[in-house]
């Protein structure tokens, strides 16, 4: 399983790594994933970093991480499939090679979520996505960045009133 669809950590069992809401960067820093995987990081500069990893191999698909951390603790986790046929350059992406890389994504969440997706939508744009009580796992081809991405929003935390 990679993604724990009771609380929606991600287990990276190959790197005995698990992402997890909250995770303090200092203990991504010390995880085999991070330690092998990591290839570049971008300061955002509003207090938002992103972490950008090299792809691991998961049920048979090439999958590439983006961890958006808040200071120092894990918001968002984005992830992207990879084969050899996508395009590599400008010239060669089309939006139907693009939109091909958003259906990829789709099969890929539905098979290892092992559920259907909750909601489709065709508008704004084409997305599709998985609820559950933490959050949501989703999937989006995003015509303005002409870009197919999937990933994991968590719910806010909500501090009961005393």
């Amino acid at each position: 399983m990679l993604i724990n669809t009771e609380n929606g950590t991600v287990e990276l069992a190959a790197f005995n790594t698990f992402l997890q809401r909250r995770m303090l960067l200092a203990h991504l820093q010390q995880t085999d994933f991070y330690k092998s995987r990591y290839h570049n990081m971008w300061d955002v500069k509003t207090g938002y970093f992103w972490y950008y990893f090299n792809a691991i191999s998961v049920e048979c698909s090439q999958l590439s991480f983006q961890l958006c951390f808040l200071e120092d603790r894990l918001e968002s986790i984005h992830m992207n499939t990879w084969e050899e046929k996508d395009a590599k350059t400008w010239d060669e992406w089309t939006e139907e090679k693009e939109m091909q890389v958003f259906y990829r994504n789709n099969k890929f969440l539905s098979k290892i979520l092992e559920i259907p997706p909750t909601r489709k939508s065709k508008t704004p744009y084409p997305q599709c996505t998985f609820h559950f009580s933490w959050g949501n796992v989703w999937s989006v081809y995003d015509p303005r960045s002409a870009s197919s991405i999937m990933g994991i929003s968590y719910n806010e935390e909500v501090t009961p009133i005393k």
